[in-house]
Parts: structure tokens; sequence; C-alpha cells
């Protein structure tokens, strides 16, 4: 499911017809990254980034998780692919987030991730950067965007995939618990 406030769609309209085959050089680590998991937490490792450790882990709770991901996961496209115009780049980047839920689902079909595309102006310029985010949703408790109100966030543009669990991996865990209720 792809949720955008009224800017991204403003800009996903630009970009929409696209032809998605042009030219760049960068890291193709970005586009299919290695994705682990230590304890609770869900990480990419892309390029030359450190992985992360069960140390680091254990100074959070399991509610400060996604904000931990999320803090941890900013990729700026233009800081890993060269050649490429603003649009070139938001093209690029809707294409990655498809293919990153792509393969977060496939890892980890019990789980909720977002992933986040964000456009924002530099200070005193007209040029814009394109990042790339994602968090594994751990409820309402947790961090995570309002997915009903990503127009408050008027200095950016906004969207987000939300790579929904498998229900029938929710199903199953339900019959597996009726099964070990004694009575």
């Amino acid at each position: 499911m792809i949720i955008m406030n009224t800017r991204m769609q403003e800009e996903y309209l630009k970009i929409k017809d696209m032809d998605n085959t042009f030219d760049f050089t960068g890291k193709l680590s970005v586009i299919n990254p290695t994705i682990y998991k230590v304890q609770d937490g869900i990480f990419m490792k892309i390029d030359d980034r450190e992985k992360e450790s069960e140390e680091t882990l254990d100074y959070y709770d399991y509610d400060e998780l996604s904000e931990f991901e999320w803090s941890q996961s900013e990729f700026l496209i233009d800081s890993y692919f060269e050649g490429i115009t603003y649009e070139q780049s938001l093209r690029l980047a809707f294409d990655i987030v498809e293919l990153w839920g792509y393969k977060l689902h496939a890892q980890f079909p019990d789980e909720e991730f977002h992933i986040i595309i964000s456009v924002s102006t530099i200070d005193d310029t007209d040029e814009k950067i394109v990042m790339l985010r994602y968090y594994t949703y751990r409820g309402e408790e947790s961090f995570h965007y309002k997915l009903d109100s990503l127009d408050r966030y008027q200095n950016s543009a906004i969207m987000v995939n939300v790579v929904e669990a498998d229900e029938e991996y929710y199903d199953d865990d339900d019959e597996e618990d009726d099964d070990d209720i004694d009575i």
C-alpha cells in the first residue's frame, strides 16, 4: 500500500511516465542490500556500512527499535548514485522502495515494514535531495509515521510504502496457540 502526502503526489506526477532505463553509476548494494536481523531489529547492509551489533541493540527496548532502524537507515540517493538528475533520482527511489519491499517481505513475511521516500530542499537553494528510510512497524506505541496525516509534513514530500505482514502467518500462529491451551 502506497501513501503519499500532497507534495509527493505533485512530485510523482512529474516523474510517473519517466522511462527508468537511464544511464548512471552507483552502488548496486543500495538496490539489492543484504538484509539481516540482530535480536528483534532488522537492518540493511549497504556498501561499507558497519553491521549493527548485539551490544548496540542491548540499549533499546522493543518499542524503541523502529526509531533506531529509521535513524540508522538514512540513504541519500545522490550519495550512492552519480550522473542522474533530481527527477531520475526520484524515479530510481520509487523503484528501490518497491524492490526493498519485496525483499523485506520475502525474508520477514511476519513483519510489517514502512519504507519512506522523502524529498526536501537544501536550505536557501532550490536543490532537492531524495532520501530513503525504513523501519519495522511495531504498533501504535512505537515510533511511526502517522499515515493518515502525512500532509502535516509541509516542508517535505513524503511517500510511505507499507509492506504488510502476511495474514496467513498470524492465522497459523493463532491455530498453534489454540493447540497449546490445556483445558
